[in-house]
């Protein structure tokens, strides 16, 4: 894989756990304006909880990507400087 794709990868994976993480706060709070029952207004609020958690540690393994193709550019210019 080029360090090119691989930064874009990264990156487009950030984007969308971002993206997902964003829908699942809006759930959230949506979820408190909406009239329920306490068992069914918890279990509005746990899904997206448990979907935010995910989506973290989705972004922060393609931030880890994003680090070691920068780690790896650095190497190659300094070899060929």
């Amino acid at each position: 894989m080029e360090i090119g794709s691989a930064v874009n990868q990264a990156l487009i994976g950030m984007q969308r756990s971002q993206s997902e993480m964003v829908g699942s706060a809006q759930q959230i709070a949506q979820s408190g304006t909406v009239p329920a029952t306490q068992s069914a207004s918890s279990l509005q609020i746990v899904e997206p909880l448990i979907n935010i958690e995910a989506q973290q540690q989705v972004f922060d393994s393609n931030a880890r990507v994003l680090e070691a193709a920068d780690e790896n550019v650095g190497r190659l210019i300094d070899i060929m400087a």
